[in-house]
């Protein structure tokens, strides 16, 4: 993600929350991070054009991929967004504690400092959303999405407790919620990715000019669609070949791996996936690369490191 690409992404937003501008860069660029992570071993493997999200026209598609885009950098920019909030960096808004000192459940009251994900969603969606200028279906899809990557935020919580009591007893406990880990966040949007809907539009209704008709058949598309359900409209190009006006690399000279320690059934078919299904072959190459290693400081006051090979 480059630097000039977060800057438009930035202020497109609106320009009296600019006080949080620092929170959404550094939260899109974690979606895109996490993004490069989940496909770092597929086909499509989350390109830098990949965050034009939709404010550059020619790259309106809305595939699966685009569908996890949206949702993982709205997931970045609110979890960022609420963790910052937490830490105190804004004036603005603090730990939630609207539930302090209710019951929770047995054994246990809600108490100490809840992660503010109200706010930082309240916020996300002013910056994110703003991007979303169309009208539109895919539009309507963008922003869906975006959702499914908030919602995200919100599912993947988690309750932390402290025991009180005589003697650490524990006979009740403080309990709060917290972010999850960004990973998980990650892991739980891959799963949707997997089980995204296809939008089966009436496309007689769509072509036949009236506006009115349009949303319609939009509204009816969207009926059988779940809140967290990532939605998609188009068929996802061939990723094995190269096509630069999609912004599409192809496979060619992408590494995959064969052998090492600890890999997945999925890691293990990387190379059929990135190479032999797409009609190329594993090359093999090995290369010497030479490390400072074994590195040992000497009183007083330098650091001696033999060369490893």
């Amino acid at each position: 993600l480059s630097f000039r690409s977060v800057n438009n992404f930035l202020m497109t937003g609106p320009k009296a929350y600019l006080t949080y501008s620092t929170s959404v860069a550094a939260g899109a660029q974690s979606g895109i991070e996490e993004c490069k992570f989940q496909f770092g071993w597929e086909r499509w493997n989350c390109p830098e054009s990949a965050l034009q999200l939709s404010t550059h026209n020619r790259l309106r598609s809305a595939t699966r991929e685009t569908s996890f885009v949206h949702a993982i950098s709205s997931a970045g920019v609110m979890y960022t967004l609420t963790r910052n909030c937490s830490l105190g960096d804004f004036e603005s808004c603090g730990c939630d504690d609207s539930r302090n000192g209710r019951v929770g459940g047995r054994g246990w009251v809600w108490g100490g400092c809840s992660d503010n994900v109200e706010f930082g969603e309240r916020i996300s969606k002013l910056f994110v959303d703003a991007l979303e200028t169309g009208h539109d279906t895919r539009a309507l899809i963008n922003l869906h999405n975006n959702e499914v990557g908030r919602l995200a935020v919100k599912a993947t919580m988690k309750r932390a407790c402290k025991c009180h009591g005589v003697s650490g007893s524990c006979s009740i406990q403080t309990c709060w919620l917290q972010l999850a880990e960004f990973r998980e966040i990650g892991n739980y949007l891959k799963m949707k990715y997997d089980q995204a809907h296809k939008l089966e539009m009436d496309k007689r209704r769509m072509r036949a000019g009236n506006s009115a008709d349009s949303r319609g058949a939009t509204a009816e598309a969207f009926n059988n669609v779940h809140a967290t359900e990532l939605v998609f409209l188009e068929d996802s190009p061939d990723y094995c070949t190269r096509n630069a006006s999609l912004g599409h690399h192809g496979t060619e000279g992408r590494e995959c791996l064969q052998t090492g320690k600890n890999l997945s059934q999925w890691e293990k078919r990387s190379c059929r996936r990135l190479c032999t299904e797409c009609g190329l072959k594993v090359e093999e190459r090995r290369t010497e690369m030479v490390t400072s290693c074994n590195c040992k400081f000497h009183w007083c006051c330098f650091v001696a490191c033999e060369e490893c090979r």
